[in-house]
């Protein structure tokens, strides 16, 4: 259970960032395995969000065992800057982004 709750908020997360960047007709997979689960999330938008290239670094920051009771608690908020989204890449372990216009593509992965 607990990690179908880390699925859902790391979901909850890359929503606010799909809609806070205008991005529409969205589809979401998810994917759990024995080594963990997938999240993959899809839109339709004209433009490259700006700061995509800064998102994936941010995304893609080493996991951290250690204060993540901690962030549980801090990715709670509603309204983002774009430094929290690193609070999201301590939740998970590998992070992946494709624009090919007008298709947004984020995947994501967290090891069990």
């Amino acid at each position: 259970m607990q990690e179908r709750e880390k699925a859902k908020r790391i979901i909850d997360e890359l929503l606010t960032y799909f809609f806070s960047n205008d991005i529409e007709d969205i589809r979401i997979g998810l994917d759990f395995t024995s080594e963990g689960f997938y999240i993959e999330m899809q839109g339709q938008t004209k433009d490259e969000p700006e700061g995509v290239l800064n998102l994936l670094d941010l995304l893609n920051t080493p996991r951290d065992l250690s204060i993540e009771s901690y962030y549980d608690e801090l990715l709670g908020i509603t309204h983002h800057e774009e430094e929290d989204y690193h609070l999201l890449g301590l939740m998970i372990d590998e992070a992946e982004i494709n624009f090919d216009s007008p298709v947004f593509d984020i995947k994501v992965f967290r090891k069990k």
